[in-house]
């Protein structure tokens, strides 16, 4: 959606969503919209007229995308002026309405079914506000109300009080007198982050399944904790804990922590949305420059980087079947804070499912540092959040114009790591440049079909029909340059049953294994098409 510049008092909806990221709220439509008013959303009621100041946003209580009054009050609150009307989907199509939207010059916006609209209610208010500051001053939001709201649950629940992030850092504490604290809680304080122990993931795990407060039991010396997670509709943004030093907190005390971490919704969306903001717009300067075009030089100079090297592009992936979101977000923040605390210049960002460390710095030895860094990352992310990582380096390069070309390069080594192709969990372009290259002419022959050798794929139809190995006994047999005793070792098979296969070879497909330029694309067509 194109969006008119925003005037003073008000957003632009891309920063908008951008600081609500992952709250359930999805712009649905594709015309212009103007910047939007910082005022508090307006509710719809059916009794009232609609009357609204100029850019604010509608909640459209109530409204069915499939009934022909939400379609009449779509338009009407474009004509009351009003820049955004939020609607839930409740599982219809609603492209029809979002062409409707987009003809009446009003953004139509669809929230998660499963937030309230309460909570959505607060959550941009909180958004809203905390714009508004954050035109006021660029300082962080939100930090004391934090600590405030950390003593107040401290007060009402009854323990010393600690809010998380999803990081594990600790964004307040309770300062309450005579509340026992354990080491563990007295760590996390002094390094603002929660100490690493064995028992982390599994505690962690716990409180995130769960809907509500859930009781962990402490490994001692350790005391009991009452902990829940913090959450704007189905996204976890962070977790409380509680100190049950004595085991006596109650059903009241599970009632008032819950109510306590709808309100920490709030606080925590606050304290981050302009930091949030900010790394955003780098987050999207940085896929822009690994993707490459021609406006790299340009978004090297807005990232502050130097316009020669040299450069290395490392990219992480969870495994298959691992990727759900909680752990892909976590996965992010321990790879963006090893790589960055690592040096070497390193900005991380998050591309569909692939983490990628852009190092700025790269020695121009070769990437050993870096491995070094992903082998202890693919340990950490095992032992702490028990998931299986891949991770690879690309080529070192120069230039920021060849920074996407090291990027493809991670790219390829994390295709052929997760193929079964290579050996390990990690590997770098430089070590596989072979195999990298062979990927690519796969790719070059998908594409161009009669590049492949006519014998080679006569050959692998011959044996998908009759059960044969001709296409790889020959393949094999090129492999050791023609040694009969490599090949039949390797095959393990008898010398005479080999001498066999390669005449019905030359009778059946014609193949003349004298012929170098013939075997050179035989040999690249039958390597290749075990790719493809």
């Amino acid at each position: 959606m194109e969006t008119i510049p925003k005037t003073p008092g008000s957003i632009d909806l891309p920063d908008l969503l951008q600081v609500l990221a992952n709250s359930g709220l999805v712009l649905r439509s594709h015309g212009t919209t103007p910047g939007l008013s910082l005022t508090s959303p307006s509710l719809y009621d059916p009794l009232a007229p609609l009357e609204g100041l100029r850019g604010g946003i509608l909640l459209g209580i109530g409204l069915h995308p499939a009934e022909p009054e939400t379609t009449v009050v779509v338009r009407e609150a474009a004509q009351a002026g009003f820049g955004a009307i939020v609607l839930k989907q409740l599982s219809q199509d609603i492209e029809e309405l979002a062409n409707t939207a987009d003809q009446a010059g009003i953004a139509l916006l669809v929230v998660d079914d499963a937030v309230g609209w309460r909570q959505l209610d607060a959550l941009l208010e909180s958004a809203l506000s905390a714009s508004a500051e954050a035109n006021r001053s660029a300082s962080p939001l939100g930090v004391g109300d934090l600590f405030a709201l950390a003593n107040a649950i401290a007060a009402l629940v009854g323990g010393a009080t600690a809010i998380e992030n999803l990081q594990e850092q600790v964004l307040a504490y309770s300062t309450l007198p005579h509340q026992p604290i354990d080491d563990d809680r007295r760590n996390g304080i002094l390094g603002r982050q929660v100490p690493y122990l064995p028992e982390n993931a599994g505690q962690y795990a716990s409180v995130f399944r769960a809907r509500g407060a859930v009781r962990i039991e402490g490994v001692r010396p350790a005391m009991d904790r009452l902990a829940i997670a913090v959450r704007a509709g189905n996204q976890p943004l962070g977790s409380i804990w509680v100190v049950d030093a004595n085991g006596d907190l109650d059903s009241d005390a599970e009632q008032a922590l819950e109510r306590a971490a709808d309100i920490a919704v709030l606080h925590i969306l606050r304290a981050r949305s302009t930091i949030d903001l900010a790394r955003q717009q780098r987050a999207e300067l940085l896929r822009r420059l690994l993707e490459g075009g021609d406006d790299v030089q340009l978004v090297a100079e807005q990232l502050g980087l130097k316009h020669s090297g040299p450069f290395a592009v490392a990219a992480f992936q969870l495994d298959l079947g691992q990727s759900d979101e909680l752990s892909l977000i976590r996965l992010v923040d321990l790879v963006t804070t090893q790589c960055e605390a690592h040096g070497q210049g390193a900005q991380c960002v998050l591309i569909g499912t692939t983490i990628y460390a852009l190092f700025t710095e790269a020695p121009a030895s070769g990437p050993g540092s870096i491995e070094a860094l992903a082998r202890r990352l693919i340990e950490r992310s095992a032992a702490s959040l028990r998931v299986k990582l891949r991770a690879s380096t690309g080529s070192t390069v120069t230039t920021v114009a060849d920074i996407s070309r090291s990027r493809h390069d991670a790219d390829l080594v994390l295709l052929m790591l997760a193929s079964g192709r290579s050996p390990g969990d990690y590997a770098n372009a430089q070590e596989v440049r072979s195999r990298l290259t062979l990927l690519e002419l796969s790719a070059l022959f998908r594409n161009t079909p009669h590049l492949v050798s006519p014998a080679a794929a006569s050959m692998r139809k011959y044996d998908a029909e009759s059960g044969t190995e001709y296409a790889r006994t020959l393949r094999t047999y090129l492999d050791f340059s023609r040694d009969s005793a490599k090949t039949s070792a390797a095959l393990s098979v008898h010398q005479n049953t080999l001498r066999y296969r390669l005449r019905r070879l030359r009778e059946l497909f014609g193949i003349d294994v004298d012929n170098p330029e013939d075997t050179v694309v035989l040999w690249l067509s039958l390597h290749v098409q075990e790719l493809l």
